[in-house]
């Protein structure tokens, strides 16, 4: 059991770091019974309150910050994006209306009152400040030609964006790839056969279906039937009951799934493992992980072959107990969009909106809604149904189309070579993806780029060769250069490292990635890429030491067994 430190022990310890510290302060005490210091270290001014009821010290490092009142949106925004992430440290803002600024201030709270803890978290309070200037100052760049937009929505929009991209940039290390993380809520059936169209084709279009096991804590079922198999109700597998009376029944469920890619070929099995991941009044949740087994080394399929790498996705399902209300919200959305658009309103839309405001066909509407709210909640498998409806919709009539609808149509485009992409399904990616490659759209390059390095295509090279190019052409003054721009030609040089070394030209990867190491934005990708090439090369060393080592052996053996023919003659 912990001892509660009293106020005047708190009291001792506080004032003995400052004078251990040469920090000159003022203490008074205030009504409550708290103790406010106003104290100065390394030319920085802090208050720390000791308060009666408290153990510890709360210190307090004002005005690290003063903003104009219009900033306000963004203010907040900045703060409430540091208290997501920075355990130690809380950010907070006053408004003086009267002098029209907002003051940014640090805190923290410290119940030890250890010297070095103490005066860590003091210096540490420095570098906060700091950064904050830094990022704050970067984001007035970012958010400059927002206007009259609402500059908070904005700027989460844009950092979600350039962090979804940046998701695919995948990390040599993780030799498995992430799992993905897909999300379903709709309340319609849900098959086996419709999974596996966009997790695995191959098995959905070609594969014998030999018989399929679904074992559960209740015993097991077989299911031998093809078109059984394939309408499975993954949704179904947990629960019973429909609308508002469905609910959970067991905890999981296995399904071994026994097929074979042709008659000449041996039976293989996929695992498909679903467990309860709970509910609200709305929707019941179940995780479904599929493992497919890897594909046997042949002429066709050799060892090196990308397919034979295991495959596994993982994605959570949601069983709707109300379906009517997904018809509803989409059909108010799709109207209020109209609306804005009568009455002059553009401004205050978003781009979903607009995108929306575009559509003048109900059904298409509704797929467009709900492919965009999907694709903005990572919820790539289930935005690509709906997507791919808006996307056929419109193709046949896109010469027909008016400047908005093509731009609406290029946009849905990317948006499903974006969720293709994230499912490794690269051809599938490219074909969207390659309508708008060069309409000038930096987000659609960088997916582009994205869709090359990670699938390992040739193209790249000279892809991302002919963008720098354009880049040189339009800023040859490299001063002049914007600050989104640099961060574009970090990410082609970034893919275009990765994507040598998929290729085994290490030493050209390595001079890339060493040049980034003094670059705040880069080091820590480069590092670890860095890391990467040094593993490679290792590996590739024992390989080499071992075929060494091998023929060494042969060699000799080779010399034993001349020298007993020579023996035998003899």
């Amino acid at each position: 059991m912990r001892l509660r430190k009293k106020n005047n022990s708190v009291k001792a310890l506080l004032e003995k770091f400052l004078k251990d510290y040469n920090c000159s302060y003022d203490v008074k005490t205030e009504d409550s019974g708290s103790n406010v210091y106003e104290f100065e270290f390394q030319a920085g001014n802090f208050i720390a309150i000791v308060r009666k009821q408290d153990d510890g010290v709360q210190v307090f490092f004002p005005d690290i910050a003063k903003l104009p009142m219009s900033q306000l949106p963004l203010v907040r925004s900045m703060c409430n994006d540091k208290n997501n992430h920075n355990i130690l440290f809380k950010y907070t803002y006053d408004l003086d209306e009267k002098a029209g600024d907002i003051s940014v201030s640090l805190s923290f709270y410290n119940n030890s009152l250890n010297d070095k803890e103490f005066a860590y978290e003091l210096k540490a309070a420095f570098h906060f400040q700091h950064e904050w200037t830094h990022d704050y100052d970067e984001a007035v760049k970012m958010s400059k030609d927002y206007n009259d937009i609402d500059l908070e929505s904005e700027l989460y929009k844009h950092h979600r964006e350039m962090n979804m991209l940046r998701c695919q940039e995948m990390m040599h290390q993780i030799v498995c790839g992430s799992l993905n993380l897909l999300l379903f809520s709709c309340d319609e059936p849900l098959s086996l056969d419709n999974v596996l169209e966009y997790v695995e084709p191959s098995i959905s279009h070609h594969a014998q279906m030999l018989f399929m096991t679904v074992n559960t804590m209740s015993g097991q079922q077989q299911f031998k039937d093809k078109n059984a198999i394939l309408d499975f109700d993954l949704r179904r597998a947990l629960v019973e009951g429909t609308g508002a009376e469905a609910r959970l029944v067991r905890d999981y469920a296995v399904l071994d799934l026994h097929y074979k890619m042709g008659e000449d070929q041996k039976p293989q099995m996929a695992t498909i493992a679903i467990t309860a991941e709970g509910e609200d009044k709305n929707t019941i949740f179940t995780r479904v992980t599929i493992t497919l087994p890897m594909r046997n080394a042949s002429r066709a399929n050799s060892l090196s072959n990308d397919e034979r790498g295991p495959h596994s996705k993982s994605f959570l399902l949601g069983l709707g107990r109300n379906g009517k209300k997904q018809y509803e919200e989409a059909e108010y959305m799709w109207t209020d969009a109209l609306l804005k658009i009568k009455n002059g309103e553009q401004s205050s839309m978003s781009e979903d909106e607009i995108l929306l405001s575009q559509v003048y066909k109900p059904d298409v509407a509704y797929n467009l809604y709900w492919g965009n709210l999907y694709f903005t909640e990572k919820r790539y498998l289930e935005a690509i149904i709906y997507l791919e409806n808006v996307f056929n919709s419109y193709r046949e009539e896109f010469f027909d189309l008016s400047g908005d609808e093509k731009r609406m149509f290029m946009e849905v485009a990317y948006k499903l070579g974006f969720c293709y992409n994230d499912l490794g399904r690269y051809k599938e990616a490219y074909y969207y993806l390659d309508l708008m490659a060069n309409d000038g759209n930096i987000r659609h390059t960088m997916e582009m780029v994205n869709n090359m390095a990670n699938n390992k295509d040739l193209r790249v090279f000279n892809y991302t060769d002919g963008v720098m190019e354009e880049v040189k052409r339009n800023f040859e003054n490299q001063e002049e250069v914007p600050e989104h721009i640099r961060q574009f030609i970090s990410f082609l040089r970034r893919r275009r490292g990765y994507a040598l070394i998929d290729f085994g030209k290490l030493d050209d990867a390595e001079k890339i990635f060493t040049s980034m190491l003094d670059d705040l934005e880069n080091a820590p990708y480069a590092s670890q890429e860095l890391g990467y090439i040094k593993h490679l090369r290792s590996l590739r060393e024992r390989y080499e030491a071992s075929l060494a080592k091998r023929a060494e052996k042969d060699q000799k053996a080779q010399k034993a067994e001349k020298g007993t023919d020579t023996e035998g003659l003899q």
